[in-house]
């Protein structure tokens, strides 16, 4: 006993110091084991939810999503021939939420845990209204999918949640993402080409569209590949000729008028050529001293020429069905029918004032033309049809659309399927294992490439390799594609406006 003490000051101090090492096992308690143990049950529970993200994941985008991104892997995933299972992954979308569970007890998590919940809510709601979408309408789409945008949601409320519970950042499926193609916006001076109102399928070199511009009217699209593209103005229901832009003609209700037009879209001293029913202006080529002008009015064409003195429209005749095709290096087609029984096509082929030369084209009505750098192509609904100088040359090939002509090849698409033809001085069917059927294509080096888009990603299909698929800053609904053999220049239209996508071969 220490001198002085009593016993009951000594029994006082021994419980004292039994009661201070206890208050202090408690603060350790409250304040580090507890808060210690729920962490870990937080971070369990957190662990036990991501498988259920994984196995959503793994039917959205697959066992090795092609991006980062979620939005990018599931449009991959939509645009391969095994898309994923619809049923299966509405019930694992359904299991996203939290679910009923304990209060982990710490304020931040369950506040993350929170936005979790309404993260899942959107995603369960984007999917209801991604599945009932039909596959081939979501490359046309202008407006970009939600379920995407609410995938990266989900996403973001995950970070949140393992932020709040110590955790370190989610790897995942890494970091890759897709290789970003150019994508150049449709502008007239300072304003966006807000929308495109009909286009001609490519020729040799490069394609003609229309669109419009909001509160300036319409314009003139010249298109050649690897090149920005020209917005011409136009005076209402015109056509600028090729190759120079500087003039071209109006189908009106009582005249079609012929003249230079400048950079506001007016015409200037014109010619005019008097027409019963309205008339719709067809192809112009050349230059208002040797240039030619074919339009319709009422069932008859009418070809007007230009040699060195005003245009003089020849002696109209009676057709049927028309196409044509202008190439924006200086050539244009015109092919019809007969108006008769068994009716049968004519056509020719125009780059200045010269009397063109009508040849012969066999049985039929045509449906589409474009013009390779040697010969001219039609398709009917039972044949494509090539023809120059020598004749024509018929190939079997029923329910064909022609999508297009390179400097070398027609191609053609199979309706309602994934077979494509590549026609030179032989036509060769192609097989692509696109997901559903894509009427946009061209060719280079013999090889038909096919172009899809879901969302910000458009995906290349061609013989003999693995599908590529790039990013785009917006998401694009493909109308046409053209090649000068080095990229592949996709025209179509954004929310935004009309715009090109440029993908290199």
């Amino acid at each position: 006993m220490t001198p002085g003490m009593s016993e009951k000051t000594r029994v006082v101090a021994i419980v004292g110091g039994v009661l201070l090492l206890a208050g202090g096992g408690l603060g350790y308690y409250i304040k580090v084991h507890q808060p210690k143990t729920q962490r870990a049950a937080a971070q369990g529970e957190i662990a036990r939810w991501e498988q259920r993200v994984a196995a959503a994941h793994t039917c959205l985008f697959g066992e090795k999503p092609a991006s980062a991104r979620p939005g990018e892997a599931l449009a991959v995933r939509e645009l391969s021939p095994d898309p994923w299972d619809r049923a299966s992954c509405t019930k694992l979308v359904g299991k996203l939420a939290r679910g009923v569970a304990e209060d982990s007890g710490l304020m931040p998590v369950e506040h993350a845990w929170m936005s979790v919940d309404r993260a899942a809510a959107k995603v369960a709601s984007a999917f209801a209204l991604h599945v009932g979408d039909e596959p081939e309408g979501r490359g046309r789409r202008l407006e970009e999918p939600p379920l995407p945008a609410a995938l990266e949601g989900l996403e973001a409320a995950r970070a949140e949640l393992r932020t709040a519970a110590g955790m370190d950042p989610y790897v995942g499926a890494g970091t890759a993402v897709l290789p970003v193609a150019e994508l150049v916006p449709i502008t007239a001076g300072a304003n966006r080409v807000s929308a495109l109102t009909t286009w001609l399928i490519p020729s040799s070199g490069g394609a003609l569209a229309f669109g419009s511009v909001k509160n300036q009217g319409e314009v003139q699209l010249t298109l050649v590949p690897g090149e920005a593209p020209k917005v011409s103005k136009l005076p209402p229901g015109s056509l600028r000729a090729v190759p120079g832009l500087a003039w071209g003609a109006a189908g009106l209700q009582s005249q079609v008028a012929i003249g230079p037009i400048d950079d506001a879209g007016a015409f200037g001293a014109m010619t005019s050529l008097p027409v019963d029913f309205g008339a719709r202006v067809l192809a112009n080529v050349g230059t208002p001293a040797n240039g030619l002008v074919a339009y319709a009015a009422s069932n008859q064409l009418v070809i007007a020429r230009s040699t060195g003195a005003a245009f003089v429209a020849d002696k109209p005749f009676e057709v049927g069905r028309l196409t044509a095709a202008m190439d924006p290096a200086g050539r244009a087609l015109v092919a019809w029918s007969t108006m008769s029984d068994e009716p049968v096509m004519r056509g020719f082929v125009a780059s200045d004032g010269a009397p063109p030369k009508i040849l012969e084209l066999g049985a039929g009505s045509p449906d589409q033309s474009c013009l390779t750098r040697t010969a001219s192509w039609i398709a009917t609904s039972e044949q494509a049809i090539s023809f120059d100088a020598g004749g024509a040359h018929p190939f079997d090939l029923a329910q064909h659309e022609l999508v297009g002509c390179t400097a070398d090849a027609a191609v053609l698409h199979q309706y309602g399927s994934t077979h494509y033809a590549v026609c030179t001085d032989q036509c060769r069917g192609v097989d692509l294992a696109v997901p559903y059927p894509v009427p946009v294509a061209t060719a280079a080096a013999g090889k038909v490439f096919a172009i899809g888009a879901r969302g910000r990603v458009i995906g290349v299909w061609t013989e003999g390799a693995a599908p590529r698929f790039f990013a785009t800053a917006e998401a694009l609904s493909p109308r046409i594609a053209a090649t000068n053999g080095k990229v592949i220049d996709v025209l179509g239209e954004a929310a935004s406006g009309a715009a090109i996508v440029r993908i290199p071969l």
